[in-house]
C-alpha cells in the first residue's frame, strides 16, 4: 500500500531552516581553518628569519671599529704602544664574548699582529689590484705616498699607478717602479709626461717634495681642483707601503683615506645551529684620524 504524502509550505520552511543552518556552521568552520593556516604560516615565516646575519654583521663591524680604535689609544702618546694595543683587544674580546652570549652564540677572534700594507683594495698581497679609493672630489690637500722597502716595489715591467680620473678622462697620474734601487716617478697629466723624478722613499705630492726637502712639481693641484674627479689605484700589489689623501668631496664634506698598517684578524662565531669564521683585513689608524 503506498502512502502518498503531499509537501506543505511548512516542510519547505523547516528544509531551508536546516540549509540555512547547514551554510552558517560550514562558513564558521571553513573560517576558523583558514585562521588557523595563515597563524601558522606566519609563525612559520617569523621562526625562518634568519637573525644570525644580523649578529655576524654586527660582530664584523664592531671588531673593524675596535681595532681602530686600539690603534689610535696605542699612539696616543705618539709613538705604537704594542702592550696599549694588546690590552685593548684583549678587553674588547671579553666584553664581546659576555655580549654574543646573551644571544646563544660562542664568539671570540684571533688578533692577528699588524703587517705592511700592501696597495690592494683590502690592503693584502691577493687583493683587488685595480680599484677606487673615493669618488666626487674636487679638492685634494693631502697626497703623500711612502714606500720604504724598495725590493717591495715592482720593476718597469710591474708599474704602481696613483691616477685622477673625471668623466672625460684622465687628469693626472703617479706612475712608480723600482729602478736600481730608487723609485723611478713620471708624472703625467691626460695627454704627455709633465715630469720625471727619483725619491728612496717618501713622495708629498701636494707639497711637491721628495724624501721631505728636495723640491719637486707634481702640478697636481692644478690640473685636478675644482673638478668632479676619483682618485685610483692600479696594479696595488706591486707594492708594498703608507698612503694618505685627504680632502673635500664634491658635497662639501670632508674625506681622509690613510693605511698605514693593516690588521688581518679572523672573527668566530659559533651556535647550537651553525659556526661561521670570517677573515676581515682593517687598514689602520682607519676612520680615527686626526
Amino acid at each position: 500500500m503506498r502512502c502518498n504524502r503531499k509537501i506543505t509550505s511548512d516542510d519547505n520552511a523547516q528544509l531551508l531552516l536546516v540549509a540555512g543552518f547547514a551554510v552558517g556552521v560550514g562558513i564558521v568552520v571553513l573560517t576558523i581553518m583558514l585562521n588557523n593556516v595563515i597563524y601558522a604560516s606566519n609563525i612559520a615565516s617569523e621562526a625562518s628569519i634568519d637573525t644570525s646575519r644580523y649578529d655576524i654583521a654586527n660582530a664584523a663591524q664592531m671588531t673593524t671599529e675596535t681595532y681602530e680604535d686600539a690603534y689610535k689609544y696605542a699612539t696616543i702618546n705618539g709613538s705604537f704602544n704594542n702592550a696599549d694595543f694588546e690590552n685593548y683587544l684583549e678587553s674588547y674580546a671579553a666584553l664581546a664574548s659576555k655580549n654574543f652570549a646573551m644571544s646563544g652564540f660562542t664568539f671570540k677572534f684571533e688578533n692577528n699582529s699588524l703587517n705592511d700594507a700592501y696597495f690592494t683594495q683590502n690592503g693584502l698581497p691577493d687583493g683587488r689590484d685595480d680599484w677606487t679609493i673615493i669618488k666626487n672630489i674636487n679638492t685634494t690637500d693631502n697626497l703623500v705616498v711612502e714606500i720604504p722597502d724598495l725590493s717591495l716595489l715592482g720593476n718597469s715591467s710591474d708599474i704602481l699607478v696613483i691616477s685622477v680620473t673625471n668623466s672625460s678622462g684622465l687628469l693626472w697620474s703617479l706612475e712608480m717602479y723600482n729602478s736600481s734601487g730608487t723609485i723611478n716617478i713620471t708624472v703625467s697629466d691626460h695627454s704627455s709626461v709633465i715630469g720625471t723624478y727619483t725619491a728612496s722613499s717618501h713622495i708629498n705630492v701636494t707639497g711637491d717634495k721628495i724624501d721631505f726637502a728636495t723640491p719637486a712639481s707634481f702640478n697636481f693641484n692644478s690640473l685636478t681642483d675644482g673638478g668632479d674627479y676619483s682618485i685610483n689605484i692600479r696594479n696595488g700589489s706591486s707594492a708594498v707601503g703608507y698612503c694618505r689623501f685627504a680632502g673635500n668631496q664634491t658635497s662639501g664634506d670632508p674625506y681622509v683615506f690613510a693605511r698605514y698598517w693593516i690588521a688581518n684578524p679572523t672573527i668566530e662565531m659559533t651556535s647550537s645551529e651553525m659556526r661561521i669564521i670570517r677573515r676581515m683585513p682593517v687598514s689602520l689608524p682607519g676612520r680615527n684620524i686626526s
